[in-house]
């Protein structure tokens, strides 16, 4: 073959690799693009990894975020196609592999020192008469002076706190530093409240998605926006997840209890259930539910007696 002929046959297949190159970084470039559209609040949370044969890997850190994607797998495959306009093959299925910018190292550094050190007060006599007159009630002169002293400490300190800044908690008495608007004490309650309403929106309405159940708590809960994260939301869920499976007996497709946790679980309305979802949902969750499957309906692999392995061993030889 001479020289022309090798690179007229060699062009060909270059440009071919090239424009097929060319048009996957395009199409990234446009999933990219509209990833926010099709993830919507939990976007920031994915990475692209590589879009294979129809089979989009991404990767996240947080949990809760893998798990709303993995529920809600068919819906972003359909949203995907759609805005893509490539076909309905564009994209058959969506899995989970390693980030390619996993997170840096975490080094733990020296606590900085405290930036609003103690202020040195003085009691006026006044506080000083309040604190005898609480102690009063005490007869015993030495009890008595034992819990004069520590009255006076205490209100010491909560005006040394107060010169700095402290304010009263918003639900009781006691004093927050400048940065909390609850103290401790009703934090812990006001968490356990946030996790019940939590429940509650899922039991009214538990196809809601995760960022429309953040935007209620937040608003219901301004003094806890720390706690009004996904994997708050997703605990919860899960824990009404548990409780709904323990009232539904195996083989049980069409009652009430039923359907709400195949909702639950799929996070669907009750309009899209069919059949279907419901006994493929139910089938893949029966190890969780109240009854167990029948030992009967179990398959196990029959293996040989060791005795007919011999035999066909020695038969072997």
């Amino acid at each position: 073959m001479s020289e022309p002929e090798i690179i007229a046959s060699i062009i060909p297949k270059s440009l071919g690799e090239i424009d097929a190159t060319l048009r996957k970084k395009i199409l990234r470039q446009e999933l990219l693009s509209r990833w926010e559209n099709i993830f919507g609040a939990v976007a920031t949370e994915l990475e692209f990894v590589k879009l294979d044969g129809g089979v989009l890997v991404i990767a996240s850190q947080n949990s809760a975020v893998r798990d709303f994607v993995k529920y809600g797998a068919q819906k972003f495959v359909q949203k995907i196609n759609e805005q893509m306009n490539q076909g309905a093959d564009f994209v058959t299925r969506i899995e989970f592999g390693r980030s390619l910018n996993p997170p840096p190292v975490v080094i733990e550094k020296a606590p900085a020192p405290a930036k609003n050190p103690p202020v040195e007060v003085e009691l006026t006599a006044e506080e000083i008469a309040a604190c005898k007159k609480k102690a009063a009630v005490i007869s015993d002169e030495e009890q008595r002076q034992i819990v004069l002293k520590t009255l006076l400490s205490y209100a010491k300190a909560e005006k040394s706190r107060l010169a700095r800044g402290w304010h009263k908690c918003k639900f009781c008495e006691l004093l927050c530093p400048p940065s909390e608007t609850v103290c401790d004490i009703c934090k812990v309650k006001e968490r356990a409240k946030l996790r019940k309403r939590i429940r509650r929106i899922f039991y009214d309405a538990p196809w809601m998605p995760f960022h429309e159940v953040q935007e209620k708590i937040s608003a219901e809960f301004p003094h806890l926006q720390a706690e009004c994260t996904l994997d708050a939301i997703e605990s919860a869920r899960m824990d009404l997840i548990a409780q709904s499976a323990a009232r539904v007996s195996y083989g049980d497709t069409t009652s009430d209890a039923a359907k709400f946790l195949v909702m639950l679980i799929r996070q669907l309305p009750r309009e899209k259930l069919t059949p279907q979802i419901i006994n493929r949902t139910l089938k893949e969750f029966h190890f969780n539910l109240a009854d167990r499957p029948p030992f009967d309906e179990y398959e196990f692999k029959k293996m040989p007696h060791r005795s007919s392995r011999k035999i066909k061993k020695s038969a072997a030889q």
